[in-house]
């Protein structure tokens, strides 16, 4: 293929490619970040990282040994 039809395959797949993006369903910011933070509060009773474990052999990020200086 020569240059000049390379760059028309280019140019069709931006279009086609801007066709569908023009076409999706977009919501406000503020509609979405409600929706995040109700997600986020809803399961912060399950997040380990906000409440800590109950014991700590359940938790994975614990030290597993101590620093050896040599």
């Amino acid at each position: 293929m020569s240059k000049l039809a390379d760059a028309l395959a280019v140019q069709r797949c931006m279009v086609e490619q801007l066709r569908v993006e023009a076409g999706l369903n977009r919501l406000s910011v503020s509609q979405t970040v409600a929706e995040l933070i109700k997600y986020c509060e809803d399961r912060s009773a399950d997040d380990m990282l906000i409440n800590g474990f109950t014991k700590q052999t359940e938790n994975p990020f614990k030290e597993k040994g101590g620093c050896v200086a040599l």
